[in-house]
């Protein structure tokens, strides 16, 4: 099991540096170095991409960085569409699945790429408590959310900002609960564009929604889980999420001290290396 620790240990510093791609790297892992199928690397990987999000989430709170109104309200829009994306991979063989994990994650390597961010704002610890500062800074990202109400159609601006809203994080969470991978490839950019959070905070918040989104994609899975058709690999899964818990913490740790910009450039290079491995895995 010592490469088991070891993988699990790099896939936990991932999901803590860039909030997330833990499950992305998770299934393809799974399926090629042990030899689990695909769907059962799936529900492998809800357990893992939680319990690691739970403990970096819990350590970028500490911190001050989790942005938890933001968070719990773009995860809970999210559920209905999570649920429904669990029931349906259920109806898919293994190979689409992969397949389709792969596609999408050229997309949005590709999105990740030519999308413009502005990194956050440094504010000297010694000066500002830095928990005031994501105070603040939350206060800032609903403000901003919230269309001005000084244009000239507030109401329609207002109604069509949210109808963004809802259907970005509906689309999150089908994607979510249909892999079984968190999302958190897809919550960054949708927190920095669609909610108006920096860069860096929108890491540490998706940590919080991949952990709403994992609970929400076991239960799309439960009754696969009653009736035995859909298993979990509990010893090659504890050694796994034991040395990813760790790598998060170490992951989230430095993470902090990555600019937004390089961030992104960081997720998009990832989502194109997992991208190859999934389509080169072997089935």
């Amino acid at each position: 099991m010592t490469s088991v620790l070891a993988v699990g240990f790099l896939v936990g510093c991932v999901v803590g540096l860039l909030g997330g791609g833990g499950g992305i790297l998770t299934i393809p892992i799974l399926v090629m170095c042990f030899g689990i199928a695909p769907q059962e690397a799936s529900a492998d990987s809800i357990i893992i991409v939680f319990t690691t999000s739970l403990v970096g989430m819990l350590s970028a709170a500490r911190a001050g960085r989790v942005l938890w109104k933001i968070g719990i309200l773009f995860a809970c829009l999210g559920v209905p569409a999570n649920l429904f994306g669990g029931w349906l991979s259920g109806k898919i063989s293994g190979n689409v699945l992969m397949w389709s994990l792969a596609v999408l994650l050229l997309v949005v390597a590709t999105f990740m790429f030519i999308a413009n961010s502005d990194d956050e704002p440094t504010v000297s610890s010694s000066v500002v408590n830095p928990q005031d500062v994501a105070l603040d800074h939350e206060q800032k990202a609903i403000k901003d959310a919230t269309p001005n109400t000084t244009v000239s159609h507030p109401v329609q601006s207002s109604l069509w900002h949210w109808l963004k809203v809802i259907l970005v994080a509906l689309g999150v969470g089908l994607l979510s609960g249909f892999f079984g991978v968190g999302g958190g490839f897809a919550v960054v950019p949708a927190l920095v564009l669609a909610m108006r959070v920096a860069p860096r905070y929108a890491s540490s918040t998706s940590l919080l929604v991949l952990v709403i989104n994992m609970i929400a994609a076991a239960i799309g899975r439960l009754p696969r889980f009653i009736d035995g058709s859909l298993t979990v690999s509990w010893e090659i899964v504890a050694f796994f999420l034991v040395a990813s818990a760790a790598g998060s913490i170490v992951g989230e740790r430095y993470g902090r001290k990555i600019p937004g910009r390089l961030a992104n450039i960081l997720f998009g290079i990832l989502l194109l290396c997992v991208a190859v491995l999934t389509v080169l895995v072997p089935r």
